[in-house]
């Protein structure tokens, strides 16, 4: 070989050591330039990816959870509401129950009422007295327990007891003595016969409304005397009669 082969062979051989080197150095510039930037972007995304996707998860599961409570809220209002509801209908009813008993007790006192409005005498008695005198004998006595005996009987009643006089005498000292025979005969019945007071009424009349002429003996005799009546509804007359 001469020196002009050696020379080119010498030469291509340098040749391709520096495209070698020049390979070897582009392909690490390129490595760490570009590839490992590019990686680490990418890993970069990949992380944000994943945080990004956790917390959709999150989401979605705190959503899901949300969404259950809110059902079982609903339906415990649901269930709540129907509670109330027939709980109401419930008291609607007892309301009602209760207004129809408030009706026909109203109906009831109306027409008790109305017997009170018309009240009839069902049992007379009268009781004489000698002159000047407002003393109960025997027979009077026995007279009032009969009375007394036909009360028994009845739940709504009310005794009238009027006392009189003849004209013998000052009006004033009859109107008295008339008072106190009735207050006799009422004291009879209330301590003897336990008749409530408050079903009473008594009135002392002296010598008016005589039932006897007093120019005679007999009608004066007439005269000294005590009424009572029995008043009660006229409901009450039959009652009275069958008990009678």
């Amino acid at each position: 070989m001469d020196a002009s082969q050696r020379f080119w062979l010498a030469a291509g051989t340098a040749s391709l050591l520096v495209l070698g080197t020049v390979g070897c150095a582009t392909k690490k510039w390129v490595q760490a330039e570009a590839v490992q930037p590019l990686e680490t972007k990418i890993q970069t995304v990949d992380k944000k990816v994943d945080t990004k996707a956790g917390e959709l998860d999150n989401r979605i599961t705190d959503v899901d959870h949300k969404a259950e409570q809110g059902i079982s809220t609903a339906n415990s209002k649901a269930e709540s509401a129907g509670q109330d509801a027939q709980k109401a209908n419930q008291a609607a009813q007892g309301a009602q129950q209760t207004a129809d008993k408030g009706v026909t007790l109203a109906t009831q006192t109306d027409q008790k009422l109305e017997n009170i409005d018309q009240y009839q005498a069902v049992k007379n008695a009268t009781v004489l007295f000698d002159f000047n005198k407002s003393d109960l004998t025997d027979d009077d006595k026995q007279q009032l327990d009969s009375l007394d005996q036909t009360l028994t009987s009845m739940k709504h009643y009310a005794i009238e007891v009027e006392g009189f006089t003849d004209h013998v005498g000052p009006p004033q000292y009859n109107l008295e003595l008339s008072r106190r025979r009735a207050d006799a005969v009422v004291r009879y019945l209330t301590e003897n016969g336990k008749i409530p007071l408050v079903r009473i009424h008594v009135l002392g009349l002296g010598e008016d409304q005589p039932a006897g002429d007093n120019k005679t003996k007999d009608g004066r005799k007439q005269n000294r005397r005590v009424e009572i009546r029995v008043m009660a509804p006229q409901g009450a007359q039959a009652s009275t009669a069958a008990g009678q």
